[in-house]
């Protein structure tokens, strides 16, 4: 959500719109993790009761595992939509607003 708060470029005025895009974003990636995390305490917890408060190593390792297959799989799948054509631009309402906007407040052009 660092695009709204950018320091590099001086002081910007916080829209709706930007806050729109952030509370989007926010969104999917805490229903990302929330999915990674429900996944894979699922598969490498034991549902027979907890016997020690700290995980053992095979847990340890099989939730590193999976939580970068799900990482991975996540990429790969979100980049494959995107080439697809379902990228913000064409979801969001407010993003090409704010897109034209960035590259007239850019100090660049």
């Amino acid at each position: 959500m660092s695009f709204f708060l950018n320091s590099l470029r001086g002081n910007q005025e916080v829209s709706q719109e930007k806050l729109d895009v952030a509370g989007v974003q926010f969104d999917a990636m805490c229903s990302t993790f929330n999915n990674i995390l429900s996944t894979c305490l699922e598969k490498c917890i034991p549902h027979e009761g907890f016997g020690e408060p700290d995980l053992t190593k095979g847990e340890q390792c099989c939730i590193d595992r999976c939580v970068a297959k799900m990482h991975y799989s996540n990429r790969l799948i979100g980049g494959f939509v995107q080439t697809r054509g379902f990228g913000p631009e064409n979801q969001l309402r407010h993003y090409s607003r704010f897109v034209a906007k960035e590259k007239v407040d850019d100090p660049k052009n």
